[in-house]
């Protein structure tokens, strides 16, 4: 199964690309966070740099989830794939992976789409299928509304660098 968001970011992709890569999220708590679904709380490649073959790690509140980067195009397209996790859920889940594909508009925005791709596991697969439906909209959803304020909070320290070196 598929899911797919969009958004139009007002910032170019080289504001918004490190945030995949390295990222703190808010301390908002949205509903289904509330009621035991994993929240996102930071993201980061355990090798230091972002690279193919490289391991992305999601922490959430209840645990982590490592991903393998299987496809880096810096400022255009991520695609990494759930190789472990700690989370309570884990079991629900056979497969899942997330891409990301940034295209540049005019004016400096950015369109970002996520695509993700995921199927559950265990006897009961269906009715899981349905609840990673939901909770994967829900973090679509909490990890745009923080990639766009990071992103506009790079933009705008570029901004004021480039007006202080005038």
């Amino acid at each position: 199964m598929q899911i797919r968001s969009h958004w139009i970011f007002e910032s170019e992709p080289k504001h918004i690309w490190p945030n995949f890569l390295l990222a703190r999220m808010d301390e908002t708590k949205p509903l289904l966070f509330r009621l035991g679904i994993p929240k996102p709380v930071s993201c980061k490649v355990l090798e230091g740099e972002g690279a193919l073959g490289r391991t992305r790690q999601c922490t959430t509140d209840r645990g982590t989830i490592d991903q393998r980067i299987v496809t880096f195009e810096e400022n255009r397209k991520l695609r990494y794939r759930m190789i472990a996790s700690t989370v309570w859920c884990r079991d629900w889940v056979r497969h899942l992976e997330d891409e990301f594909t940034l295209t540049p508009l005019e004016d400096g925005r950015t369109k970002v789409e996520r695509m993700t791709e995921f199927r559950a596991a265990g006897w009961l697969w269906p009715v899981r299928q349905i609840g990673l439906l939901l909770a994967l909209a829900q973090a679509h959803r909490y990890a745009a509304r923080n990639w766009q304020r990071l992103s506009e909070a790079r933009k705008n320290a570029e901004i004021q660098e480039r007006k202080c070196a005038a």
